[in-house]
């Protein structure tokens, strides 16, 4: 009688499916009194729990003394065991979100992922209780961080992301300027050295420009423009730029209406070469003003919709050597002039010469005939 008796005892303890409640396992859901909506299936599983609804634990010591927590899930051996009123939350795995007692709005999946986390509305997934998991998130702030290499398309990234395919495109939209990728170098600490943008601008359908621009030490804000590629394919660089050999196009099959430029020398005499120093830099430099050659040349000045705002210097190289030709010939004809009048000196001269001859001949004469005469 008293075997019988221990028997029926121990299997009250193990299984219960009433009061919209069900957990099979020796003291699993063993304090249960108003919760409702409960399974707990493994030996202790929910087994302090009071009133803590809508909880789903399996395995040994899952949510073991959850009181009042409710809508958890526990799935693996000690999952979740220290819980007691934490809610909405999800651990699978071995001692998975062990620590957490009051946490909210947890996701801890793997072998002891999360087991010393303690805080709310965090992502782990790893097979360790690593602070560092694989996948690690923090659901309030909409964050996800991967701790190791992200490989897309491939199996063996060796990159922090690493993108394989016939289609391996990293797209990025935005509806406001600037889309943009921003590189940061950072010093050991983290803190920034120096940033970049690259990104694109766009004003209309088919109409934008692509940037790079200088945030200096900072990482938000607009920053300083260092380079732009219009729609048109122009590219303007705000500083010097640098490079073994610039090779403009410059071949017949791309040009018509070709003749010998005129009056070069008189064109260049009207253009006015000036030293400055740039607003932005200070740096001194010499050039032209792209406003008095626009008067002069405007084949070589650039515009933006109304203002001259550059010079093309490879298109003057055109019009300085037909002005140097033309001066040239000036020089020729100035040489063969001068040659000329050095012929016609030299017959004078020789003609000076002979008039002195005859004339101290005639000098000598007249002395002897009268001293015949004496």
């Amino acid at each position: 009688m008293v075997l019988m008796y221990s028997a029926f005892a121990l299997n009250a303890q193990a299984g219960h499916e009433t009061d919209q409640n069900t957990w099979y396992g020796l003291n699993a859901g063993n304090l249960t009194m108003t919760g409702l909506d409960n399974t707990f299936i493994g030996y202790a599983s929910g087994n302090q729990n009071t009133s803590g609804s809508s909880n789903s634990f399996l395995g040994m010591y899952a949510g073991n003394i959850n009181s009042t927590g409710h809508d958890n899930t526990f799935l693996g051996y000690e999952a979740g065991s220290f819980n007691t009123t934490g809610y909405s939350n999800t651990f699978i795995g071995g001692y998975a979100g062990y620590s957490n007692d009051a946490g909210i709005g947890n996701v801890f999946i793997g072998y002891y992922a999360g087991y010393n986390e303690t805080s709310s509305n965090k992502l782990y997934i790893d097979n360790s209780d690593t602070a560092t998991p694989l996948i690690y998130g923090e659901f309030d702030n909409n964050v996800v961080t991967v701790n190791g290499n992200l490989g897309v398309g491939t199996k063996t990234p060796v990159r922090q992301l690493h993108v394989v395919g016939d289609q391996a495109v990293i797209r990025m939209d935005r509806p406001v300027n600037t889309a943009a990728f921003m590189l940061v170098r950072t010093d050991l600490s983290g803190n920034p050295m120096k940033t970049f943008v690259v990104g694109t601008n766009a004003s209309a359908s088919d109409t934008g420009e692509f940037v790079i621009n200088d945030l200096g030490t900072a990482v938000l804000g607009p920053g300083s423009r260092r380079m732009t590629i219009a729609t048109d394919g122009s590219v303007n660089f705000p500083g010097a730029v640098t490079a073994l050999s610039f090779t403009p196009v410059s071949s017949i099959v791309h040009k018509t209406n070709v003749k010998t430029y005129e009056n070069a020398l008189e064109t260049v005499k009207k253009l006015r070469g000036v030293s400055f120093n740039w607003k932005d830099s200070g740096k001194a430099s010499v050039g032209l003003i792209a406003e008095e050659v626009d008067k002069v040349i405007p084949e070589v000045v650039a515009h933006n919709e109304k203002d001259a705002t550059g010079v093309n210097y490879d298109s003057l190289v055109g019009v300085l050597v037909e002005a140097v030709k033309e001066q040239q010939g000036l020089i020729q004809a100035q040489k063969e002039t001068v040659a000329q009048q050095q012929k016609t000196i030299s017959a004078l001269s020789e003609k000076v010469t002979e008039l002195e001859r005859m004339l101290i001949m005639s000098n000598a004469v007249s002395r002897a005939d009268r001293r015949s005469m004496e």
